[in-house]
């Protein structure tokens, strides 16, 4: 559940009980272990993995369940008083996973429920690897993990502990890894990716990380995860305009376009320092795609400056939009705030904002019809469908006919119409090869 560096998790920890001989199963079908791996950005995130538990005890009501990630670190209480829950462990707790299994499989009874739940802090970077992605034409690369900046709403430092970077030769060697399994897109995944090695020895950076990757692969193509706007430097942006290496593609959160809510927030820049970056990015990149995040009815936040949020967004050159009302988390500095917004206002708030992006987005769809891109091929729509996915650099999904190219490879597109929401085009050129299908999973 939850975001890119979670679905790493997810898939390191699937790919370390396939080498212990377990069998993955589909989440729907009956399993002797279940394990959900948590998200607690918001109290939707909290609620949405209760749920994912009643309803694998469902499927699989004999299952010992597992109930690992975020929420398990900041909340283990909540889950430990679920009767379905057998098992709650931090996300340093992720690492004894596959031993704590084998034990299960070899007989023994593990601790239940209340009596067993461990919560553990301060995870750490886990040392092995994975091979291929399950279920995914991508692979996402993850080279960073937790988070030393400390803005008022959010309590992922303290799910996630603080910023640690891969070793950079770990990142080559997990990126040659899945290239040679056919995969050509690396989705570069952590908590503040744009701190990348700050604390390696000697120091490194994000733009540094790039160049090696670039270098060591010539059949990949680079996507950026989430950048904070303080962190879009000159570097990436001449990495990025250099060629077709590295996607188009910047999510950059913005959170509120109000000098006084962005305080509150305790975020390092304000409105007009975040117009100049995202005006210099699509001026030095031209057709790329521009993603943001904001978060609606933080405490004090009034009509007007609410307004002010509306405005920016509505004159900067956004592709997309992610709104988020503001959720209330436990331990931080908000939660605490006076002068909370009625859930009304922030609703119709929410409502507008979103009503902007769709706008936003279909104006960018919709400017795309006649171009040419690279895309990576993500497979049919479904098993009747007579479309396949495709996902070029600029985050943009096009239909193509649905055996136009192998899954997972990148090619060449152009892009056709716009109809009904949808882009349509057509194979240019294959590319690079497909990506290797996963011998282990279902």
């Amino acid at each position: 559940m939850g975001c890119k560096l979670n679905q790493f998790d997810s898939e390191l920890m699937r790919q370390s009980l396939l080498r212990r001989n377990w069998v993955h199963r589909p989440v729907e079908g009956e399993a002797r272990v279940c394990i959900i791996n948590s998200c607690t950005v918001t109290s939707r995130s909290d609620a949405r993995c209760r749920n994912a538990v009643r309803r694998v005890r469902r499927a699989s009501p004999d299952a010992f369940i597992v109930v690992t990630g975020c929420y398990a670190e900041t909340q283990p209480n909540c889950l430990e008083g679920m009767a379905e829950v057998d098992l709650v462990l931090g996300n340093a707790g992720k690492e004894s996973i596959a031993a704590a299994l084998d034990r299960i499989a070899a007989g023994e009874k593990l601790p239940a429920r209340k009596a067993g739940a461990v919560a553990v802090s301060a995870p750490g970077i886990p040392a092995g690897g994975i091979e291929t992605f399950f279920g995914h034409a991508r692979a996402f690369v993850k080279i960073q993990d937790g988070c030393d900046a400390s803005c008022s709403y959010c309590i992922v430092p303290r799910a996630r502990g603080r910023a640690r970077s891969v070793p950079v030769e770990s990142v080559l060697e997990q990126v040659r890894v899945l290239s040679a399994n056919g995969y050509r897109e690396m989705v570069l995944t952590g908590i503040h990716i744009g701190r990348f090695g700050a604390d390696l020895e000697p120091p490194d950076s994000l733009a540094g990380l790039l160049e090696e990757m670039l270098r060591s692969d010539p059949q990949i193509r680079i996507r950026l995860s989430s950048l904070e706007p303080t962190e879009v430097n000159s570097r990436i942006i001449e990495l990025m305009r250099a060629g077709d290496r590295i996607a188009p593609h910047l999510h950059i959160p913005l959170q509120s376009g109000d000098d006084r809510t962005l305080a509150a927030m305790s975020r390092n820049y304000r409105a007009a320092e975040f117009r100049a970056v995202i005006e210099n990015v699509a001026r030095e990149l031209g057709n790329v795609a521009i993603g943001t995040d904001i978060i609606v009815g933080f405490p004090g936040e009034t009509e007007e400056r609410f307004e002010n949020t509306f405005r920016l967004v509505h004159d900067l050159p956004f592709s997309y939009l992610h709104v988020f009302a503001f959720s209330s988390r436990p331990e931080t500095a908000a939660a605490a705030m006076d002068a909370p917004v009625r859930a009304d206002a922030a609703r119709r708030r929410s409502r507008r904002l979103i009503e902007l992006g769709a706008s936003k987005r279909r104006a960018f769809l919709q400017s795309q019809v006649g171009r040419s891109a690279i895309a990576v091929i993500e497979g049919p729509v479904s098993q009747s469908s007579s479309f396949t996915r495709s996902l070029t650099g600029n985050y943009c999904e096009v239909l193509l006919p649905r055996n136009a190219a192998p899954r997972g490879t990148l090619a060449r597109i152009r892009v056709a119409r716009f109809s009904r929401g949808s882009l349509y085009g057509e194979i240019a050129a294959p590319i690079g090869a497909a990506a290797a299908p996963d011998r282990n999973g279902v």
